[in-house]
């Protein structure tokens, strides 16, 4: 039979606030006939869940195992099990007991020899048992506490009253203070007292200590990325608070910790008893016996380290770290507490350097650190020798990656060495699961680093950590720069060609009009050619040798000369700007104008980001590109300097980082970029799985960060060093210097036109010469004879 989780909520199914204990037993059988479809006679095999003495006194009468994860309940308490001195036999405590973790506070204030401590702890009774027993134990080592209760519940008087305790602890000169939370995932008491300590500039002097106790080692202020929000990582005094492991940093809730690894526990119990039946099989499920198996497993947990429990189901034989999170010492653990000793010394290991104010500039490599990275323009850029000069060891490379790398050296105080990646690539994911590239030499050990264009994704972030991004970027499109449109017949661009035949048409009707309104006219001016002659010269805006009398042809002629006063106007203003400005090839903007023209391919790196991204992507249009990707030539290339190199032949598009394409369009002229970045991402310095040195290089990033060096460098190695004259290229239609070219075919049409006027004179010259010659060579008679004939042909 499968096992059943059975979800009991305390108030709606076992009404224990308003029943007490009376009703448990009959509502957790109601539950798991309910939830499990199983009779009572089952029951249930284990309870996990926060303290409530009524369900510890039912499940020990029932003999059910009670595995704790909290002290007391969260929403609704009952009693809390650090006042409850009852020695339950179910219970089995995941915690370990809150006065041990408080008698680790007292130890180390006995160690720095702090006689007093100023303490800060919620008002209400049921919020602040842990912290009343710490007041208690402090008192008993002789430390002299000076508590003060804050009300929960209302931030803006916590705040007024966190301002109040902590002028009052520089007024008294108290060096040390202690936040006592226990419940600070919902009284968020640590971030007030933080928040106010850094409004007072209490955080800036390096001989504060401030003290943070949560029992659940969530302390959510402190977890990474709200250290970096809040400027915590700048601070000069000391941070402390006593963790579990390293790995508790990254915890998402008070209860998680405890929670998996009660259910560890529990897994691991029922393989334990079925090694204690000697492979007897007992139908009947021993629920003592289930017990003792729990208590004799034995773990090491990854959120709270080493799980053991004696006979009495208290956990024993743990460690706590004791963690700074202030400063350069940013999650360095300064020492370590365990509950096995008889006195102060045995229990509490320190490192004095980190406690006495010494943040530990040195190097947080003792060897040299190994740098893997790609060779990818502007990033990293391998130096080419000149004047038979060649270069050796690091300075082999420079670019944007190099410089930050440089200079993050100088403020961690690291020696390093860089090599290239194994073919030069990233890295990604085989088909059985290994990886390459840079990814594969961090994984392996070979590098302790890996530095470049790499953005920082979830599959890799599975195997690898990121630091900070250290730049952001996108995935935007490079192509090949449109070129200027050019015809010889650029003047005849403003209008349409069916617009040019109107005008035409429009002229041949008016002159066709005025022949017939003048064609019966005494005094006739408008014969054919005259006519045309007319038209011509009007829209030319030349004007004729004579002006239409009658009335009629007036009125055609007053209609026909504003139509080409507006066509004129309109022509000289379109053609202004079609004269100025460059006319350029129509290209692609966008992903989804890539995806409609059949003319252009497009590609991208093979088994890169960029490439995961086109192919899982959600939107239609990225499964569109993929495909096309596909079934392009060159889909798959193996760099970007491949890419671009394709793109410089024309009709193709290379979709990749947005900061590499925007370099390419600024030093390789041929090339542009278009389309606003999609994908929005960061570049991120690889690290291994749980590196210890994280913390110092996120925040030697940031300190980078804050002095505008990273900017610099990208200003640098983007704009200063750019080889092409940008100008506003941005534009598909830019201002251009006038020159022949526009006016090329202007120059064609007089040259026809003057060419045909020349061809017509001569031809009519030697028209007149030939008949002339003619005319000399008739004899005289037939000349008499026809001089006869004269008047009667006249007649």
């Amino acid at each position: 039979m499968p096992p059943y989780v059975v979800i009991m909520d305390i108030d709606r199914d076992l009404m224990i606030p308003r029943s007490g204990w009376t009703k448990i037993t009959e509502r957790m059988n109601t539950q798991v006939e309910d939830q499990a479809n199983l009779g009572s006679d089952h029951g249930l095999t284990v309870v996990i869940g926060p303290f409530y003495t009524n369900m510890a006194m039912i499940l020990q009468i029932v003999g059910i195992p009670y595995v704790v994860t909290d002290y007391k309940g969260f929403d609704w308490v009952d009693s809390n099990r650090v006042t409850d001195s009852v020695q339950w036999h179910s219970v089995v405590e995941m915690r370990p007991a809150a006065s041990e973790i408080n008698l680790a506070i007292v130890d180390l204030c006995r160690a720095q020899n702090w006689t007093s401590v100023v303490v800060v702890l919620p008002d209400n009774p049921r919020e602040n048992q842990e912290c009343k027993d710490l007041v208690n134990q402090m008192i008993q080592s002789h430390i002299s506490p000076i508590p003060y209760a804050v009300s929960l519940g209302d931030r803006s008087r916590t705040s007024m009253q966190t301002r109040d305790v902590l002028r009052n602890a520089q007024m008294l000169e108290q060096r040390v203070v202690l936040t006592c939370s226990p419940r600070d995932e919902k009284d968020k008491l640590i971030e007030t007292v933080l928040n106010e300590a850094m409004s007072f500039g209490l955080l800036e002097d390096e001989y504060n200590v401030f003290i943070l106790l949560d029992t659940s080692m969530y302390l959510e202020p402190l977890k990474e990325m709200n250290m970096y929000r809040k400027g915590l990582y700048a601070v000069r005094c000391r941070l402390l608070a006593f963790r579990y492991t390293f790995n508790s940093v990254n915890l998402t809730s008070s209860q998680e910790a405890t929670a998996t690894d009660a259910a560890e526990l529990v897994s691991r119990a029922q393989t334990r008893y079925l090694e204690m039946t000697d492979g007897y099989f007992d139908p009947v499920f021993s629920k003592t016996r289930f017990l003792e198996a729990i208590r004799q497993v034995t773990f090491d947990s990854p959120l709270t380290g080493h799980v053991q429990f004696d006979n009495e189901g208290k956990r024993v034989n743990y460690t706590l770290r004791l963690i700074n999170h202030g400063g350069m010492g940013l999650f360095q653990q300064v020492g370590q507490w365990n509950p096995n000793g008889s006195n102060v010394q045995e229990r509490l290991r320190l490192s004095r350097s980190s406690l006495d104010g010494d943040q530990g500039q040195g190097s947080i490599f003792d060897d040299v650190l190994k740098v893997v990275v790609v060779i990818e323009e502007p990033f990293v850029i391998r130096k080419e020798g000149r004047n038979g000069r060649s270069y050796e060891g690091n300075d082999r490379y420079e670019g944007f990656t190099i410089d930050i790398l440089r200079e993050l050296a100088k403020v961690l105080q690291l020696k390093y060495e860089i090599y290239e990646s194994p073919n030069n690539v990233y890295g990604s994911e085989n088909a059985n699961g290994s990886w390459n590239g840079m990814v594969e030499e961090v994984l392996s050990g070979r590098a302790n680093i890996g530095m470049g264009a790499i953005s920082i994704t979830s599959s890799r972030e599975k195997v690898i950590d990121f630091s900070l991004g250290v730049i952001s970027t996108g995935v935007n499109m490079l192509i090949k720069k449109p070129k200027e449109a050019k015809t010889i017949f650029q003047f005849m661009e403003p209008f349409s060609l069916h617009l040019w035949l109107a005008i035409v048409g429009a002229s041949f009707v008016v002159s066709v009009i005025l022949f017939i309104l003048d064609y019966t006219s005494v005094e006739r001016q408008f014969t054919v050619k005259e006519t045309l002659w007319f038209s011509i010269g009007t829209l030319l805006m030349r004007g004729t040798d004579f002006s239409p009398r009658p009335t009629s042809q007036r009125i055609v002629t007053a209609g026909f000369t504003f139509f080409v006063l507006i066509t004129v106007s309109t022509y000289t203003a379109n053609m202004a700007a079609f004269l100025t400005t460059t006319n350029l090839e129509q290209p692609v903007t966008s992903l989804e104008q890539l995806a409609e023209r059949s003319d252009i391919e497009c590609g991208t790196i093979d088994k890169s980001a960029t490439m995961k991204f086109l192919q899982d992507g959600s939107k239609p249009v990225y499964k569109e590109i993929w495909e096309k990707i596909r079934e392009s030539e060159y889909g798959l290339v193996e760099n970007s300097s491949v890419g671009r190199q394709r793109v410089e032949q024309g009709h193709y598009a290379f979709i990749f980082d947005y900061l590499i394409n925007l370099y390419s369009e600024k030093n390789y002229c041929e090339t542009k970029m278009v389309g606003i970045p999609v994908r929005l991402q960061e570049h991120g310095i690889v690290l291994p799985a749980g590196a210890s040195f994280k913390t110092k290089i996120n925040i030697g990033l940031l300190q980078l960060r804050e002095r505008n060096f990273i900017r610099d460098m990208q200003k640098k190695w983007w704009d200063n060093k750019r080889k092409c004259n940008m100008g506003t290229s941005g534009r598909s239609s830019t201002q251009v210097e006038f020159s022949i070219s526009h006016m090329a075919g202007v120059f064609i049409v007089g040259g026809f036109g003057m060419a045909c006027s020349v061809a017509f004179f001569l031809f009519k010259k030697f028209y007149v010469l030939a008949r002339n010659d003619e005319k000399e060579r008739v004899p005289e008679s037939v000349l008499l004879d026809s001089t006869h004939k004269l008047p009667g042909d006249m007649l």
